[in-house]
C-alpha cells in the first residue's frame, strides 16, 4: 500500500475520533447540572457559652436575728476565724431572760404538783383516808345517838331548847365530816391515775417552754452556726433589728464555687462535667480552670439585669482556688464542646438525619455519593468524623442529585 494511501486512512481515523470526542463532550455538557459547592476543611471546632459569675462559698451560713431586738455588741470582725457555737455578739436579752425566769418558775410549779399527785396515790395515803372515814362514821353515829337522847330529855323538860339545838348542830357537823371523808377516799381511789397523767402532761409542756426560752437566750448571743471565717457583717451595733434580718455570714473560704448566670436561650447543652475557663480582673492574664458541677432546674430573673431570664450554673473551681476571693465577679467560658481539630463541612452539604448521613463530592465533573459519620454541629458547620478528606469539594443543597450525574460548579463555596 502506498504511503499516500496510509496517510489518508490515518487522517480519516483521527477525524472520526475527534468527531466522537466532540459528540461526547457536547453530550456531557448538555446534561451537566449547575451546582453550588463548598469545601471540607480541617480546623478547630468548639462550642462555648460566655457568662458572668460570682465567686461564692459553698454552703455559707447566715446568722440572723431570732426576734426583734437591738444589736448590743459584736465580738468579731470580717476575716476572723470562728468555731461552731462560739458567741459572735449579743442582742438585748432583757425580754428573753425574763421569759426564761417565768418559764423556770412555771416548770418548778408543775414539778411540785406532779410530786403531790404521786404522793396522794400512795397506798398509805389511801389507808389514812379509809381510817379518817371510819373515825368520822363512828363520830357521826355517836352524835346521832346523843341527839336522840337529848330529844327525849327535851320532851321530859330535863334539858333546854338551846342545849338540844347545840347537840343537833354537832350532829350536822359530824355528818358533813363523814361525807367529806367519804368523798376524799373516793377521789383518791378513782382520780389518782388521771391526776398523775394530767400533771405529767403539764410538766412536759412546761419543760418544752423552758427549753425554748433557753434557746432564745442562747440565740440572742448569736452563736456561730459552723466552723469558718466571718465573710461579711451586715448589721451595725445599736441597730434595732427585725426577726430574720442577717447580722453576719460565716463560710469556709477554702470551699469556693462560681455561680454563673446563663441566658435561657444559651442553656441548652450545658451539663455537669463540662470544662470552664474563668477570668478575674484581680488576676489579669491568668485563666482559672473549673468544671460545671450542676445546673439549676429553674429559670429565674437575673440578679444584675432584672429584665433578663437566666439559669444558674454552678461551677467547681479546680485551679486557683486560693487566689480567688469570695464575692469576686468572674467571666466564665463554658465549653459545651472542647476545642479540637476536625473536618468541617457546610451544613447545606449534609443530607439525612442521625449519626450516619450522606454528602455528594465532585470527582472528575461528576457527583459522587459518600456515606459519612457526623459529630457536633452549629449554625454553620457540621463535623465529619469519617467518610471524606479535607479539601474535597461538596455539593450544597444536593436535592435531586444522583450518584454519577455530571455537574458543573457555579461557585457558592469557600476556595
Amino acid at each position: 500500500m502506498s504511503k499516500t494511501r496510509w496517510l489518508l486512512i490515518g487522517s480519516g481515523a483521527l477525524l472520526m475520533v475527534a468527531v466522537v470526542v466532540a459528540a461526547v463532550y457536547r453530550g456531557y455538557g448538555a446534561s451537566a447540572v449547575e451546582v453550588k459547592t463548598g469545601v471540607a476543611v480541617r480546623r478547630v471546632y468548639e462550642d462555648k457559652v460566655l457568662a458572668t459569675g460570682k465567686v461564692e462559698t459553698v454552703n455559707p451560713a447566715e446568722v440572723v436575728t431570732p426576734y426583734a431586738a437591738r444589736l448590743v455588741s459584736l465580738r468579731v470582725k470580717e476575716g476572723d476565724r470562728v468555731t461552731a457555737g462560739q458567741s459572735l455578739g449579743e442582742l438585748d436579752l432583757t425580754d428573753s431572760e425574763q421569759n426564761l425566769k417565768d418559764a423556770e418558775a412555771a416548770y418548778n410549779i408543775a414539778r411540785v404538783e406532779l410530786e403531790q399527785a404521786y404522793d396522794e396515790a400512795k397506798p398509805e395515803r389511801l389507808a389514812e383516808a379509809e381510817s379518817a372515814l371510819q373515825a368520822s362514821r363512828v363520830a357521826a353515829e355517836a352524835a346521832r345517838k346523843k341527839l336522840e337522847r337529848y330529844k327525849y330529855l327535851l320532851e321530859q323538860g330535863a334539858v333546854s331548847q338551846a342545849e338540844y339545838e347545840e347537840v343537833e348542830a354537832a350532829y350536822t357537823r359530824a355528818q358533813a365530816e363523814e361525807e367529806a371523808a367519804a368523798a376524799r377516799l373516793q377521789a383518791l381511789r378513782e382520780d389518782s391515775a388521771d391526776r398523775i397523767e394530767i400533771q405529767q402532761a403539764r410538766l412536759q409542756q412546761a419543760q418544752i417552754a423552758l427549753e425554748k426560752a433557753r434557746q432564745m437566750v442562747d440565740k440572742g448571743r448569736l452563736p456561730a452556726p459552723i466552723d469558718g471565717v466571718v465573710l461579711q457583717i451586715s448589721s451595725d451595733v445599736g441597730s434595732y433589728l427585725q426577726p430574720g434580718v442577717p447580722v453576719l455570714t460565716v463560710g469556709n473560704p477554702d470551699a469556693l464555687e462560681v455561680v454563673a448566670e446563663v441566658s435561657e436561650q444559651d442553656i441548652g447543652g450545658i451539663a455537669p462535667g463540662q470544662d470552664v475557663d474563668l477570668n478575674w480582673a484581680g488576676a489579669p492574664g491568668k485563666t482559672f480552670k473549673g468544671k460545671v458541677s450542676r445546673v439549676s432546674p429553674a429559670v429565674v430573673r437575673s440578679g444584675a439585669r432584672e429584665s433578663e431570664n437566666v439559669v444558674k450554673v454552678y461551677i467547681e473551681i479546680l485551679q486557683g482556688r486560693q487566689e480567688l476571693k469570695p464575692g469576686a465577679t468572674v467571666d466564665a467560658v463554658i465549653y459545651r464542646v472542647k476545642p479540637h481539630h476536625t473536618v468541617l463541612v457546610p451544613n447545606e452539604a449534609v443530607v439525612g438525619k442521625g449519626p450516619n448521613r450522606t454528602v455528594f463530592v465532585i470527582e472528575d465533573g461528576r457527583a459522587r455519593r459518600r456515606a459519612v459519620t457526623v459529630g457536633y454541629s452549629n449554625e454553620l458547620y457540621t463535623e465529619i468524623r469519617s467518610g471524606i478528606e479535607p479539601g474535597q469539594r461538596l455539593i450544597l443543597n444536593p436535592k435531586g442529585i444522583r450518584d454519577g450525574q455530571p455537574v458543573r460548579e457555579i461557585g457558592g463555596g469557600a476556595k
